[in-house]
């Protein structure tokens, strides 16, 4: 994240969103007159919708539902900045909507930020465009969990998922810092688990949005999000096109 907080983070995507307020909109283009990591983060949305259009268009035998996917996530129209007014047409993070526990319009307050959404949606399906998505592949949840601990830097556990085969891990960055992510394949559906170091701001936001129990959303290309509180400040989140039961069964495989 390039953004100066999670506050400004949560505005840009507000506005990519066309739903700030006219006031909020003026207060965010004087911002982005004087930050730099602000303006560096807006600067990404249209790198990353470059990057995506580019990887879509691969043919490396992705199915044809990823492609949709992704191809959805990097045909937003781009911004454009003319004479001191930012214009964005359509969405590229909608509503995040709970799937289990009901519906809701999450910030940050909620826990779950609609920039995080992006963030694990981005993660999950650059790595399933690519023809090997993983930086370590292994099937074996040891030597997956030995590369993890040396390349990421901490402990994590890598679960068996009944009706899903492990292909191995990879490094991702969320909100700016290095996080661990196991990858999946449950019949034709990819899955990724994320586990964010425990006590890091991720993880923390992750545990607030799960509360007591686990909590399942919808991200703004369309996956599934779901997150697993494990204990104080710490949480482990899967995303993934298959239906919310074959998220919550790997995540439940997770030692709490």
């Amino acid at each position: 994240m390039e953004a100066c907080s999670l506050e400004w983070q949560e505005r840009l995507s507000a506005a990519f969103d066309g739903e700030n307020p006219a006031h909020e909109q003026r207060a965010l283009e004087q911002h982005l007159e004087r930050c730099a990591g602000c303006a560096r983060e807006l600067a990404r949305y249209d790198s990353l919708r470059v990057a995506l259009r580019a990887q879509a268009d691969l043919d490396v035998g992705v199915s044809a539902g990823l492609k949709a996917r992704v191809d959805r996530l990097a045909s937003r129209p781009r911004w454009a900045f003319a004479r001191g007014t930012w214009a964005a047409g359509g969405a590229i993070a909608a509503l995040l909507t709970v799937g289990v526990f009901g519906a809701s319009r999450l910030g940050v307050a909620g826990g779950l930020t609609d920039a995080l959404a992006m963030d694990l949606e981005r993660h999950h399906l650059k790595a399933f465009s690519r023809a090997a998505p993983c930086e370590f592949e292994s099937s074996n949840p040891e030597d997956v969990k030995a590369w993890v601990e040396r390349e990421v830097g901490y402990e994590v556990d890598v679960p068996s998922v009944p009706g899903a085969e492990l292909l191995g891990a990879r490094r991702c960055q969320l909100h700016g810092e290095v996080s661990a992510s196991l990858l999946y394949r449950h019949g034709d559906k990819a899955m990724t688990l994320f586990l964010p170091e425990p006590g890091s701001p991720v993880a923390k936001a992750a545990a607030r949005f799960a509360g007591d129990g686990t909590r399942c959303t919808q991200g703004p290309v369309g996956e599934r999000i779901c997150v697993a509180p494990r204990g104080s400040g710490h949480a482990a989140l899967a995303v993934s096109e298959a239906e919310s039961p074959v998220l919550l069964e790997a995540l439940a495989r997770l030692s709490p």
